[in-house]
């Protein structure tokens, strides 16, 4: 026998830190302001407009963005 039993209890895992940090966040506010202008502001020209702000993320990320500050907006009206 290891020494182990089965009595022995594994802990749970510990959450993870966050990974890698965010090329999108920086561009929230600008995005958010776009949307209260625009509501219907096309995800595509929202991501022609943060390119030429200098973003150099990618598409999904900002994508994801719209959709938590659109689903964000249409909860608090």
């Amino acid at each position: 026998m290891d020494g182990s039993s089965a009595s022995e209890v594994t802990p749970a895992p510990q959450p993870r830190g966050p990974g890698r940090p965010s090329t999108v966040a920086p561009y929230e506010p600008l995005v958010a302001q776009w949307l209260r202008e625009g509501p219907d502001l096309l995800g595509v020209e929202i991501l022609r407009r943060v390119r030429l702000a200098g973003y150099r993320g990618g598409k999904s990320a900002l994508y994801e963005l719209v959709r938590r500050l659109r689903v964000r907006r249409a909860q608090s009206s």
